[in-house]
C-alpha cells in the first residue's frame, strides 16, 4: 500500500510488536511462497515413506499365478476342443466322399444297363432291316416302319427309329440327321459297342433327345432318339440332399441330365472334369470342387461307362455335408467364451482383493509418517523441559533448523543463545509459564552456532506427569521467513512511492466508485497542466473528452468484475484544452486499505502519427502518391460490389528517364500521374506499378466505355518535358468483376494484365479480357518452354546472298534464323523472336546465332569463299543487356576468323533506345574489325544529329522504298535521297527486297552499291549457298 499504517519490527523498547492481521499483499504474496516450498519439502518427505517395492511384489505374486494358470487350462482346452472339432470335420468329409462314390457308381450301372438293353434292341432292328433290304429292297422300308412302330410302343423311352443312308438321309418314316457323318466318329463310342451316342437335340416338342446311331450294312445307319427323360428319370430318385448334384454328360461336356434343377441345363455345355477318361470304365474321387452350373462346393465323383463315352457326376454339398458339424464348432466357441468370462471375472475379484490389500498397506505405512510430515511441512519442533534435571529436549526437526548438534541442553545454556535483546524476556516468561500462572507465547531471536539470526516463535504450558512430576512442554516454529516477507513488503512500499513519484510517465490511482483521484505523481502534473490539489479535486472524466465518458465507465465496470483490458490508446484533454492521445494501463490495488485502480497514462501523439505515416507510405507509391496495386486489392476485396479494371502500359515512360535523366523522368512520370489521377477521382480508383503500369479500378456505378475513351485520349496524347515532348505507346487491358464470380481483385487484376500483354502481342491498343486470352498466352509460354529446349538442338541458319548491283557477283550473306518443324514446316520468326525479346530467351539465342554464323565463315573459308562476310541480326534487347563485343570477339578467335568476317545489322529504333551506350558498344565493336550496318534504314525516327556521329559502314534500304521503285515517283525520290545521303556519308548502300529485273536495274543505275533479294537468291542453308556460288563461278 502507499501509506501503510503500521511497520513490522520493533517497537520503541526494541521488542517485536506482534503481526496485525491485516496485511498488504506482497506480505501475502511472499508467505504463499513460503508456503509452496512447504508443499514441496512434504511431497519430497511423501516419497521418501513410500512403502516398499517387496511389498507390492508379494501382493501381486497370486494374481499373476491365477493369470498364468487360467491361461494354461484355456489353451489346453482349446487345444482339445480343435483336435475333436477337426477329427470330426475330416470323418464327415470322408463319408461324403464314399457316400458319392457309390451312389455314381450305382448311377453309372444303371445307365450302363439301359444302354445294353437300347442297343441289343437296335441290334435285332437293324438284322431284320439288313435282310428286307437284301431280299426285298424296295418294299423295305415300308415293312420296316410297321416294325419299328410297334418297338417304339414297347420303349416310350425312344422318341424315334429311322434308318438312314451314310449321308443322315431318312429311309423309312421319320427325321433324318444330316449331322450324323459329323458325329458317328469313334470316340463317340465305348470300348466293346458299336453303338455311337452324338450331342443332345431339341426335339420339335421342346424335349430332349440324345441320338444312337447303330451302323447297318450297305452303308446305313439305324438312328435311335432316346428321351433325356429316361435318363432323367435314372437320376432323379437319388437322394443327395438339398443342395447335391447328380448329372449325366456326354463326351463334349454337354448335359444330358441334372438334378436339380435340370430345366436350362440340359443340352448346354459344362467343363467336364475327368473328360479324358470317357469310354472306359474308371471312378475319381474329385474331393470338394466348385460346380460349374452354380459354383457350389460339393464332395463330388466322377464314374465314366465303359461302353458309351458318358460321365455320371454325384456331388454332396458341403453345406449339407456339414451341417452337423457346425453346432459342435458353436458349442465348442461357447465353450471357449464361457470359460474366458469365468476367468475374466476371477481375474476381476482377484485383482480388486489386490489392490484392497496394497492401499491398506500403504496407509498403515503411510499413517505413522502423517505426523511428522505435518511438523516437517509447517516447520514445528516439539520440545520438553523437565524439572528436576533442568534440561531441555527437543525433537530432530529441531536440530536441523536451528543447527543445534545434540537432542537436550540444559536451560541456562539455551537462554545463553537467545539474542541478548530478547534473553530477558524469554527467561521471565518461561519461568512464569513454569509456575502455572500463565502459557509461554513468546517470538524471539535465536543465534545459530553459524552467527546466524533466526526468528522462533514458542509456545508451551506446563503439564503433570507420571508421580506428579511437572513439566513444560512446547512447539517451536521458525519465524523467519515472515519476519524477512515483512521486511521485504516495507521495502518494496518504499520503492513503490519512488517509482511513482520520480517515474517521467504520469501515473495517479482513482476510486473505481467515485472516479475521483487520489494520488497523481509529478509527471502526471506537468503533462495535464493541473496542480496536485487541483487533481485531487477532480474525477477522470475531467480529462477525457464528454464523447469518451461512456466508454470509460465501461471500462471501469468491466475491470471491477476481474475482466482486465490490453492497454488502449485513448484521447485525453489537458487544462488548455488541448487533446493528445494516450495509451492507458489499468491494474488493480489497495490503497489505504481500500480497493482502488492504478493507471500508467503513455503519450503515443507522436508515435501514432510516424505509424500513420508509415501506413500511408505502405499504401502509396512514394514517386507518384498513387495507391500501390496490393492497396487497390484489398480495397477492391473488402467491398462487395461490381467494378472493371483497367490495366495501362506506357512503353517509353521509363526511357525517358533512362535517357535524358531522373529529374526529368520523374517530373513526367508525376505530370502522366496527375492526368490519370483526375481521371481516377472521377471513375473510381487508380493506382500505380512501377515502372511504367497504372491499374484503374473502374466502380460499377460508372459507365466503362466513357471512362476508357476518356483514359485512352489521356495516354494517347503526347507528353511535354522540359524541353520536349514525348508520344509514349500505351496498350490497356480490361477486366471485368462480377459480385459473386468468385474472382478476388488481385486475379482480376492479373486478368486484366494479361489482356495488355496480348494486345501488345496483337499490335492493338486495347483488349479486353476473355478465356481466349488467357489460351493465347498460354500458347505463348508453351512456345517460350519450347525455345528454351531447341537452341541448341532444332534451330537452323539460313544465308541469302547479298551481291554487287554491278555485276552480281557475290559480296556477302546475311544470316536468317530458321525453326524446322518435325512435320517439315517452319515455324515463322514474327512469332518466336518478339517472344524470346519478352522473356529474356533472347540473349542465350543471340549467343547460338553468332557461334552458328562464325561456324558458317569457316566453313566458307575452308569451301574457298572467305572473302564473303556474314552479317548477323542482333537484337535491341541483346545489344543492350549483353557483353555483345566479347561475344563476336570469343567466336571469332573460336573459328579463327579474319577481321571483318562477321558483321552486326541493327535497326535504327534500337539504336535510338540509348544513343550513347549504342555509340560505345559500336566503337568497340569497330575496333574488333566487326563492320555496323544499320537495317530497314527511312522507316525509324532517327535524329540525323545522332545519325551522323554513329560510327556506321553500312545503310539498308527498306523493302517498302524498294517496291516499285522503278514506277512509283514516291518510292524514287525516296530512295535517291537515300543514296545520295549514304554515299555522303561514306557509307555503303544495300537494297533489300530486289525482286523484278526492272528495280535491280534502276538501283544500279542510280549507284547503289549492292543487293539483295528473292530475284537474286533466296535463304538456303549453307552447302546450298556454296553450291550455288560455285555453279556461278563454272
Amino acid at each position: 500500500m502507499l501509506h501503510p499504517r503500521e511497520r513490522c519490527g520493533h517497537g520503541e523498547d526494541g521488542a517485536p510488536h506482534r503481526p496485525r492481521r491485516q496485511e498488504c499483499r506482497s506480505a501475502a504474496a511472499l508467505v504463499g511462497d513460503v508456503e509452496e516450498s512447504f508443499a514441496h519439502e512434504a511431497s519430497r518427505l511423501h516419497r521418501e515413506h513410500r512403502p516398499m517395492p517387496a511389498l507390492k511384489h508379494a501382493l501381486a505374486r497370486p494374481l499373476r499365478a491365477i493369470t498364468w494358470g487360467g491361461v494354461a487350462v484355456g489353451v489346453l482346452l482349446a487345444v482339445v476342443l480343435a483336435v475333436m472339432l477337426t477329427n470330426d470335420y475330416q470323418r464327415r468329409l470322408e463319408a461324403a466322399q464314399r457316400q458319392s462314390r457309390a451312389m455314381a457308381v450305382g448311377t453309372e450301372r444303371l445307365l450302363a444297363m439301359e444302354l445294353r438293353n437300347l442297343e441289343r434292341a437296335m441290334g435285332g432292328i437293324a438284322a431284320d432291316a439288313a435282310e428286307l433290304f437284301r431280299r426285298v429292297p424296295a418294299q423295305a422300308p415300308a415293312l420296316l416302319d410297321a416294325a419299328i412302330s410297334g418297338v417304339l410302343g414297347r420303349h416310350a423311352e425312344l422318341e424315334s427309329i429311322v434308318v438312314l443312308d451314310a449321308y443322315g438321309r431318312a429311309l423309312t418314316a421319320g427325321k433324318g440327321d444330316l449331322q450324323l457323318p459329323l458325329w458317328s466318329d469313334p470316340q463317340r463310342r465305348g470300348q466293346g459297342s458299336a453303338l455311337y451316342l452324338g450331342p443332345p437335340q431339341q426335339a420339335i416338342d421342346g424335349r430332349w433327345v440324345m441320338p444312337l446311331a447303330l451302323p447297318m450294312e450297305g452303308d446305313r445307319w439305324l438312328l435311335a432318339r432316346l428321351r433325356c427323360d429316361e435318363l432323367q428319370r435314372i437320376v432323379g430318385g437319388l437322394d443327395v440332399g438339398s443342395h447335391g448334384l447328380v448329372s449325366i454328360s456326354d463326351r463334349d461336356g454337354a448335359m444330358l441330365a441334372r438334378v436339380p434343377d435340370p430345366q436350362g441345363t440340359v443340352g448346354r455345355r459344362y467343363t467336364l472334369p475327368g473328360r479324358d477318361l470317357l469310354g472306359r470304365a474308371a471312378v475319381v474321387e474329385l474331393g470338394s470342387i466348385p460346380g460349374a452350373v452354380d459354383g457350389v462346393p460339393r464332395i463330388s465323383t466322377i464314374s465314366t461307362l465303359q461302353r458309351s463315352p458318358l460321365a455320371v457326376q454325384v456331388g454332396l454339398a458341403d453345406q449339407d455335408v456339414l451341417a452337423p458339424w457346425w453346432p459342435y464348432l458353436h458349442a465348442a466357441v461357447a465353450i471357449m467364451l464361457a470359460y474366458t468370462g469365468v476367468l475374466l471375472v476371477l481375474l476381476y475379484a482377484v485383482r480388486r482383493s489386490t489392490r484392497s490389500q496394497q492401499s491398506m498397506a500403504e496407509e498403515l505405512r503411510t499413517g505413522h509418517a502423517e505426523l511428522g510430515l505435518a511438523h516437517q511441512a509447517g516447520r514445528v519442533c516439539t520440545w520438553h523441559v523437565d524439572e528436576d534435571a533442568a534440561l531441555l529436549h527437543w525433537s530432530p526437526l529441531a536440530r536441523e533448523i536451528f543447527g543445534l548438534q545434540t537432542d537436550a541442553m540444559p536451560v541456562a545454556e539455551f537462554f545463553h543463545r537467545v539474542h541478548h535483546e530478547d534473553s530477558e524476556r524469554l527467561q521471565r516468561a518461561f519461568n512464569q509459564a513454569f509456575a502455572g500462572d500463565e502459557v509461554l507465547d513468546e517470538e524471539f531471536r535465536l543465534v545459530l552456532p553459524g552467527g546466524q539470526v533466526r526468528w522462533v516463535a514458542a509456545r508451551g504450558q506446563r503439564v503433570e506427569v507420571a508421580d506428579r512430576q511437572r513439566r513444560m512442554i512446547g512447539a517451536l516454529t521458525d519465524q523467519t521467513e515472515r519476519y524477512r516477507a515483512r521486511e521485504q513488503m516495507s521495502q518494496a512500499e518504499r520503492r513503490f512511492r519512488l517509482l511513482f513519484d520520480r517515474n517521467p510517465a504520469p501515473f495517479w490511482v482513482f476510486d473505481p466508485d467515485t472516479l475521483r483521484f487520489l494520488e497523481v505523481n509529478h509527471a502526471a502534473v506537468v503533462q495535464y497542466g493541473y496542480s496536485r490539489e487541483e487533481f485531487l479535486a477532480m474525477s477522470i472524466l475531467d480529462i477525457r473528452p464528454r464523447e469518451g465518458w461512456d466508454e470509460v465507465k465501461g471500462a471501469i465496470a468491466r475491470a471491477r468484475v476481474g475482466e482486465m483490458q490490453d492497454a488502449t490508446v485513448r484521447m485525453h484533454r489537458r487544462r488548455d484544452g488541448s487533446v493528445f492521445e494516450v495509451r492507458t494501463h489499468l491494474s488493480r490495488l489497495d490503497f489505504d486499505g481500500q480497493p482502488a485502480c492504478l493507471v500508467l497514462a503513455e503519450d503515443v501523439s507522436e508515435r501514432l502519427a510516424y505509424e500513420r505515416d508509415l501506413a500511408y507510405r505502405a499504401r502509396h507509391n512514394p514517386d507518384t502518391g498513387l495507391l500501390t496495386v496490393r492497396a487497390l486489392t484489398e480495397q477492391l476485396d473488402a467491398q462487395e460490389s461490381a467494378y472493371t479494371i483497367a490495366y495501362v502500359q506506357l512503353r517509353g515512360l521509363q526511357l525517358v528517364a533512362d535517357t535524358l535523366g531522373r529529374e526529368i523522368g520523374d517530373a513526367v512520370l508525376q505530370s502522366m500521374a496527375l492526368r490519370l489521377g483526375g481521371l481516377g477521382a472521377r471513375f473510381g480508383t487508380l493506382a500505380f506499378q512501377p515502372a511504367e503500369d497504372f491499374v484503374l479500378a473502374i466502380g460499377g456505378e460508372h459507365t466503362a466505355q466513357r471512362a476508357l475513351d476518356d483514359l485512352l485520349q489521356i495516354v494517347s496524347a503526347p507528353m511535354r518535358g522540359k524541353d520536349s515532348l514525348h508520344q509514349f505507346e500505351p496498350r490497356i487491358g480490361v477486366a471485368v468483376h462480377a459480385v459473386g464470380d468468385g474472382h478476388t481483385a488481385e486475379q482480376v487484376i492479373g486478368m486484366a494484365a494479361q489482356a495488355a500483354h496480348a494486345a501488345r502481342a496483337e499490335g492493338n491498343v486495347i483488349a479486353w479480357f476473355d478465356t481466349a486470352v488467357t489460351t493465347r498466352l498460354a500458347d505463348r509460354l508453351r512456345l517460350a518452354a519450347r525455345i528454351h529446349a531447341a537452341i541448341d538442338n532444332e534451330f537452323q541458319l539460313y544465308f541469302q546472298p547479298i551481291r554487287h548491283a554491278s555485276d552480281g557477283s557475290p559480296a556477302a550473306l546475311e544470316a536468317l534464323l530458321r525453326w524446322p518443324q518435325a512435320d517439315g514446316s517452319f515455324i515463322p520468326p514474327s512469332e518466336f523472336i518478339q517472344l524470346c525479346e519478352d522473356t529474356g530467351l533472347i540473349l542465350a539465342l543471340g549467343r547460338w546465332v553468332i557461334r552458328a554464323a562464325a561456324q558458317a565463315q569457316r566453313r566458307l573459308v575452308d569451301a574457298g569463299w572467305g572473302e564473303l562476310s556474314i552479317a548477323v541480326n542482333v537484337s535491341a534487347v541483346q545489344f543492350f543487356n549483353s557483353d555483345l563485343v566479347a561475344e563476336f570477339t570469343r567466336a571469332q578467335k573460336e573459328f579463327g576468323l579474319a577481321r571483318g568476317a562477321l558483321h552486326v545489322e541493327l535497326t535504327e529504333s534500337s539504336l535510338m533506345r540509348k544513343p550513347a551506350q549504342a555509340m560505345q558498344t559500336m566503337q568497340r565493336l569497330h575496333e574488333q574489325g566487326i563492320s555496323v550496318s544499320l537495317d530497314d534504314f527511312g522507316t525509324g525516327y532517327s535524329s540525323m544529329s545522332y545519325l551522323q556521329h554513329l560510327p556506321l559502314d553500312i545503310l539498308k534500304i527498306d523493302r517498302s522504298f524498294v517496291a516499285d521503285v522503278e514506277t512509283n515517283p514516291r518510292n524514287a525520290s525516296i530512295c535517291r535521297a537515300l543514296l545520295s545521303l549514304g554515299h555522303s556519308m561514306g557509307l555503303t548502300i544495300i537494297a533489300e527486297g530486289v525482286e523484278t529485273p526492272g528495280q535491280l536495274n534502276w538501283l544500279a543505275a542510280h549507284g547503289c552499291d549492292q543487293v539483295q533479294g528473292y530475284l537474286l537468291g533466296r535463304p538456303a542453308p549453307l552447302e546450298q549457298i556454296i553450291d550455288s556460288l560455285d555453279e556461278v563461278v563454272a
